[in-house]
């Protein structure tokens, strides 16, 4: 028999494939709820995957090791379609189902494990897992040939439980941290809070410029959030963790030349009180904020010196954003770290104990933002499915 313990995206789809097989299987999941995480993915659109799988959309301690676990879209593509769930791709290669329903991918995935004969129970814990797969749960003890753990990790309100299971099975466990989430800021944005501004961003770490993005920009009571922000995140709670010094500087007129935004700001030199002109070209609520980082403190816009507007423009183009923190596995929307994968054959298989099989987030390979996590958790499904288990 084989043991599946978590009914998320990878555990579900392993168990189909390997039921198609013949197999016996059980899945073992602690909630009353099957595949929530699932389901709110994509915001319950259900970002399945993304048509350009380049291996710089995903990250690891051991990166070397990523090219052994990734399948291409075609391939996840093929799956989906035997499975009765077509894709649908965006522009920006975003793919997902037809309908853009998540709750729909679950349920199929649901009812084709069912279908095929997987046993799975829910509101079913595990307790502890001794070798020999002797696993002891809160609806008894279930003794498997095969154990495959798809726990998942902490993002989202998950659980940790199946990687602490894989560090006393003897694996090596690299330290998570929250990833594609909001950061905290040492600056007070209270007052511009749920302010909303298209920018570029560039994030330094140790004054070493690492990543840039492009898209909304939120500011927040304890930092910032957005969609750019989200995407940028990757690697800053590590990189805070030893203590480094990291800084996001936001480029509100990325289309703009400086010398353009200075005939723009020049057009705006009249009578007018400063605060009430540039919200010609800025959020309201913003305008103080980049005021005061410009260390302009006069009251009407043809007071301006040319050394104001240079300044001005400076702020501008260069918003400086000190990062202190990022928010916490729950508000996170996956997790960086986990099983070591140079512990892990491509197969899926652990290296230490034969017949261990690990799938999905509880892995170390986290994805940007875009449907790479989903890829990640039907490609490690697709790979343990293919294999002959004994």
């Amino acid at each position: 028999m084989i043991v599946v313990v978590g009914a998320g995206a990878s555990g579900l789809l392993a168990s189909i494939l390997l039921a198609k097989k013949g197999y016996k299987v059980v899945v073992l999941e602690k909630d009353k709820k099957l595949a929530k995480k699932l389901r709110a993915t994509g915001n319950g659109k259900c970002n399945i995957t993304n048509k350009n799988i380049n291996l710089a959309h995903f990250h690891s301690n051991t990166p070397q090791y990523i090219k052994d676990f990734i399948l291409s879209y075609e391939e996840i593509e093929k799956v989906f379609l035997e499975i009765g769930i077509p894709f649908v791709s965006l522009e920006d290669n975003r793919v997902f189902p037809f309908n853009k329903e998540a709750n729909s991918v679950a349920d199929i995935l649901i009812y084709e494990a069912k279908r095929l004969g997987v046993n799975i129970i829910n509101e079913c814990e595990v307790l502890d897992i001794k070798k020999g797969f002797v696993v002891d749960t809160t609806k008894g003890i279930f003794r498997a040939k095969i154990l495959i753990l798809a726990t998942g990790h902490k993002a989202s309100k998950g659980s940790d439980s199946g990687v602490e299971f894989a560090r006393n099975l003897g694996h090596t466990v690299y330290e998570p941290y929250p990833s594609l989430v909001q950061l905290i800021s040492s600056e007070d944005f209270a007052k511009c809070s749920g302010v909303k501004i298209k920018a570029k961003l560039s994030l330094y770490s140790n004054k070493e410029l690492i990543k840039q993005t492009k898209g909304d920009l939120l500011f927040t009571n304890y930092g910032i959030s957005g969609l750019s922000v989200l995407d940028i995140s990757v690697g800053i709670a590590k990189r805070l963790d030893e203590y480094e010094y990291v800084e996001i500087i936001a480029d509100f007129f990325d289309d703009c030349s400086k010398e353009r935004l200075k005939k723009l700001i020049n057009s705006l030199k009249s009578s007018r009180h400063i605060e009430i002109a540039l919200r010609g070209i800025l959020p309201s609520k913003l305008v103080p904020l980049v005021l005061q980082k410009a260390n302009i403190d006069k009251k009407y816009m043809d007071k301006l010196t040319n050394k104001d507007i240079n300044k001005l423009i400076y702020v501008l183009k260069n918003f400086s954003i000190e990062i202190v923190g990022t928010k916490d596995f729950e508000n996170a929307e996956v997790v960086s770290g986990g099983v070591a994968l140079d512990e892990i054959g491509s197969n899926m298989q652990s290296k230490f104990v034969k017949g261990l099989y690990f799938l999905g987030e509880m892995i170390d390979i986290d994805g940007d933002r875009g449907g790479y996590n989903l890829h990640f958790a039907w490609s490690s499904a697709i790979k343990i499915s293919s294999l002959q288990l004994k």
